[in-house]
């Protein structure tokens, strides 16, 4: 195994302590983080980035594995990753930053937004924004999707090309899993949706809506968008998954970009848009709170969802996005294809965790994120 490619740590003090009752931080924790993922790294289970600091800076980073394994190229600061479901995020800050230009609205209903588009099945005339942020509209999601097309790990489906219009047609052929606000059913499609209405009342792809309202605004200079697989774009971490029968690795299979609005971005970026968030600059109040607000406690208890967010509260447990901490945050991770991420922001900000990595199947990027966020919060 190479050595860790870059490392710098800052050590502040033993402890950055806050407010009373609040966060503190154990600095002297970083030598264990780098052990721990040196670990990580010499065992094969991650290949990739991971930053740590506040919302007033980055306190620790560390880049570890191989970006391009036919080229031996090092993973970097610079190195760009596909962040997969993380996307979320900047597609429900997208729809919000709409909502606040009074472009649109939480409860406009979807087939209206999509009243000048063809499409050959349906989608339930009740369905709102609100819903679709949610994961509460009852849109289907990949395991819809016919059965020819669920082979090889829908390698069939992901070789599909669509135009927003034909994707929409496509989705709208698929069976609902409930009717709209009965349930909580996690739908990739329902935020792809999200991206094409974007593209409907901006009158412009949604790489440009990205920038223009995102990556150029708030310095996220390596975070990009494209749904162009004849691109080449320079420091694109390759995707890999490992076959435990050959003992190799093997790199990503093909994914037609037009499948979804994928982002791609690298950890220091991520942690910039944590900053962000927790910095209450993104938008009005009102809608602020509205996309870290947890919509499902009429629905149920055993998940939580904001808009783009999984929330928590001290004292929360739920099927996704478990820390074992008592402090309130809010979460996401995204896995695609030998890709994986995860960003958290802890107590509004006073600790910020990203992650990118292209280790694929070896990775288990939800509790490498719970060991490193335990080893650093204080026990008080």
């Amino acid at each position: 195994m190479m050595n860790t490619i870059i490392l710098f740590v800052w050590v502040l003090s033993s402890f950055i302590s806050f407010e009373k009752d609040s966060l503190a931080l154990r600095t002297d924790s970083y030598s264990e983080i780098e052990k721990l993922i040196n670990e990580e790294y010499e065992k094969g289970n991650f290949s990739g980035s991971i930053v740590i600091g506040n919302k007033d800076g980055m306190l620790f980073q560390k880049h570890a594995g191989i970006a391009n394994r036919v080229w031996n190229i090092p993973v970097a600061s610079d190195t760009r990753f596909d962040i997969a479901s993380v996307n979320k995020s900047f597609i429900a800050a997208l729809i919000l930053k709409a909502v606040e230009e009074k472009r649109l609205e939480l409860d406009s209903k979807l087939v209206d937004l999509l009243d000048d588009v063809s499409y050959s099945g349906r989608f339930n005339s009740s369905i709102t924004i609100h819903q679709m942020l949610s994961h509460t509209s009852g849109i289907p999601d990949y395991d819809g999707v016919p059965e020819p097309l669920k082979k090889n790990e829908f390698s069939r489906f992901k070789r599909l090309h669509f135009d927003p219009d034909s994707y929409t047609d496509f989705i709208s052929q698929l069976p609902p899993r409930f009717n709209p606000g009965e349930g909580f059913y996690y739908s990739n499609f329902g935020y792809h949706l999200l991206a094409i209405i974007l593209e409907k009342i901006y009158e412009k792809p949604f790489e440009e809506i990205l920038k223009e309202k995102i990556s150029i605004p708030y310095g996220l200079d390596q975070t990009f968008s494209t749904t162009n697989n004849e691109e080449v774009f320079p420091r694109l971490a390759e995707a890999y998954n490992y076959k435990n029968g050959a003992k190799e690795w093997y790199r990503n299979s093909f994914i037609d970009l037009t499948l979804g609005r994928r982002i791609f971005s690298t950890a220091g970026d991520l942690f910039k848009w944590g900053q962000v968030i927790s910095k209450l600059e993104l938008l009005e109040p009102l809608l602020q709170k509205k996309m870290t607000t947890n919509h499902l406690e009429s629905i149920t208890d055993e998940m939580s969802y904001g808009y783009g967010w999984v929330v928590y509260q001290p004292g929360d447990h739920f099927q996704m996005g478990d820390l074992g901490i008592d402090l309130p945050y809010l979460i996401h991770g995204g896995s695609t294809e030998g890709y994986r991420s995860m960003l958290i922001i802890i107590d509004e900000g006073k600790l910020i965790f990203s992650m990118t990595t292209n280790s694929g199947n070896r990775a288990n990027e939800m509790e490498l994120s719970k060991r490193i966020v335990q080893l650093l919060i204080a026990k008080k």
